[in-house]
């Protein structure tokens, strides 16, 4: 906490201010960062055991992806597995993921496609590590001459013939090379980077003056617009040059790069990729001893409770929405369940481990060969989703669910849903999921008191569950299904409208759906907690610390709530759908009558606030 701060101003810096000095040497820079660490830190430990050998076969595949990841690796494999990646017949993100991984030596999967592209390269481009060797690499325009003593006939596999190669080649290095690329820059721009400034394991051409910010954004642009089938081919040219294969002495990719040194992949790392990669089996190897959580009843009845909160909600019709709106509504409300981890624990060992097995029968991992897995780890993973988003299941969302269904391994994302300890709201189901790696101190303990409880888990809870009454999700029922007749209904009910269209203007369409999450979560899980209501769970006066009177009590909750955001400020940055931690937490409590009143916030201020930006979609 910071007090010299005012929680009415600012309450994330009240309540985190001096979060990042606590943590200066952490390996983490959140709580939720500092979650996955430790779950990661005891897979890397169970991954460096010995196994029986009496395993199903799908266990065997996240003990052989540690273990190459583990191994120390080289300039020379990594040419190796370039030459054989750039004879695919199609190459696509998920073979330039393994290729700049390999290339410069990323130690975290990156995220291809789309607009993420140029923000890989701009952070690719500002990466700096002084005990990197800069002569290690050529970083000077290939001449004619060089590229044809690099190409590799193999390398086109009909996608473009060596002069049209050639050609990109020359008009990309070109442009690279230029000093007056950009104009007009500012002199704190300049400020902003190293004088001496070249890019950590940097291959491709670089100017000899001085970089400025804009000469990076201009780079970063123009890469990020060039296709793997460009890219890969080109990265190992540049690598091969760096290894002397152009300089008329043949082939010499398989000796050292001069200055070249082996690097590793830390266990920690390695952990979170075999995690992301290998989610079903990592996942049984931490919970197998663990059929049953014994505090599963208790989230389930926090779960319960936050449901009928809601439901009061919906049954008041502050929206005025007709009567099979409103039934409709509350039987997706009804039906709504809460399944605690991506594997299902109503299903005995044998049952669960045929299904796993099913799952991963077609992948097949080589202990020593990391970037070979990686690959088809990737593609694993990307065919898993594929098949869960074709074109049909886009217009028939409900024969999703032969993937989804009770007693299956839910479906998870490299990057995405179920491969990190963040829990997840599934449409096609209408399932919460809430990963085991989430219930570890300090966010839960066995035995913590239930506001602590409420305001951290029922929070998360409370933000899922409003994730299947957002504006779009609102239009499917109980089975992914969207009812036309509802939908219509409900887009021309003119308040829900209204309201819609006041988040969409406070937050931008992209945040829409996690601001009304935070801000909808935060009201269930304190009412839920607080107010006495018919059917409720009451809290109990004696179930938590004697003597803070309810005020106090009312800013330890709300205190609470916001330290599951605390992070780096370095860390906190805004991204397309939740927007910085430090927003997400000001934004939750500012249209909040009660945390107002727990602070003593002006009221003069508080209601000017609140009549500009107030919107309530229920």
């Amino acid at each position: 906490m910071d007090p010299e701060v005012s929680p009415c101003h600012d309450f994330y810096a009240h309540a985190c201010g001096n979060w990042s000095a606590a943590h200066e040497k952490d390996p983490y820079r959140s709580l939720l960062e500092q979650l996955d660490f430790e779950y990661q830190e005891r897979l890397a430990k169970v991954l460096e055991g010995e196994t029986s050998g009496k395993e199903p076969r799908f266990l065997q595949l996240p003990f052989d992806f540690y273990a190459s990841c583990r191994r120390s690796l080289d300039i020379p494999q990594v040419l190796v597995f370039l030459k054989q990646l750039v004879t695919h017949p199609q190459l696509g993100n998920n073979e330039l993921t393994v290729a700049l991984t390999a290339a410069f030596r990323l130690k975290v999967l990156v995220e291809m496609g789309g607009k993420k592209m140029q923000n890989i390269w701009l952070q690719l481009l500002l990466r700096s590590i002084p005990e990197w060797n800069s002569n290690e690499t050529s970083r000077e325009p290939l001449q004619r001459h060089q590229f044809e003593l690099l190409w590799l006939p193999a390398t086109a596999r009909g996608r473009l013939s060596t002069e049209v190669f050639w050609q990109e080649v020359s008009q990309l290095e070109e442009y690279m090379m230029q000093e007056d690329v950009v104009e007009d820059e500012s002199a704190d721009e300049d400020s902003l980077l190293d004088r001496q400034h070249i890019p950590a394991f940097w291959m491709l051409p670089w100017r000899r003056s001085p970089p400025s910010v804009s000469y990076i954004r201009h780079m970063a642009v123009r890469l990020s617009e060039k296709p793997p089938e460009f890219l890969i081919p080109y990265i190992l040219l540049r690598l091969r040059l760096a290894a002397g294969a152009g300089a008329g002495a043949g082939d010499a990719e398989g000796e050292e790069v001069a200055g070249a040194k082996p690097w590793q992949v830390s266990r920690s790392e390695c952990a979170e990729q075999t995690r992301q990669l290998l989610s079903h089996p990592s996942v049984w190897l931490l919970e197998k001893d663990q059929p049953r959580l014994p505090e599963e009843p208790m989230l389930q009845g926090i779960f319960q409770t936050l449901k009928h909160r809601f439901g009061q909600k919906l049954r008041a019709n502050r929206n005025g929405f007709g009567r099979n709106s409103l039934k409709f509504l509350l039987s997706k409300l009804e039906h709504m369940t809460l399944r605690l981890s991506i594997l299902p624990r109503q299903k005995s060992v044998h049952s669960l481990e045929r299904r796993i097995e099913r799952h991963y029968h077609d992948l097949h991992l080589n202990a020593s060969d990391y970037f070979g897995n990686l690959l088809a780890a990737l593609k694993h993973s990307t065919d898993q989703q594929l098949r869960l988003h074709s074109l049909l299941r886009l217009f028939l969302p409900w024969l999703g669910n032969a993937q989804t269904k009770r007693g299956q391994p839910l479906p998870v994302e490299v990057h995405g849903f179920g491969s990190f300890g963040s829990p997840f709201y599934m449409l096609t189901t209408n399932t919460l999921v809430v990963p085991l790696s989430l219930l570890g101190p300090p966010l839960y303990s066995p035995g913590q008191s239930e506001l602590l409880t409420y305001s951290s888990v029922g929070f998360i809870l409370g933000h899922e569950l409003s994730h299947g009454f957002t504006p779009e999700a609102a239009l499917f029922d109980s089975r992914g299904r969207e009812q036309l007749g509802t939908a219509l209904e409900l887009v021309r009910n003119p308040r829900f409208r209204e309201q819609g269209t006041c988040l969409r203007r406070r937050f931008g369409a992209e945040q829409l759906e996690e601001k009304f999450a935070d801000a909808n979560g935060l009201e269930l899980a304190y009412s839920a907690y607080f107010d006495a209501a018919e059917g409720d769970r009451r809290w109990d006066e004696n179930s938590i610390e004697p003597g803070p009177t309810t005020m106090l009590r009312r800013q330890h909750f709300f205190l609470n709530f916001a330290q599951f955001f605390c992070s780096d400020e370095d860390s906190s940055q805004d991204n397309d759908d939740h927007g910085t931690d430090r927003r997400r937490v000001n934004d939750a409590v500012a249209d909040f009558e009660p945390f107002r009143q727990a602070f003593n916030c002006p009221k003069r201020w508080y209601e000017k606030y609140i009549k500009r930006t107030q919107c309530r979609l229920y």
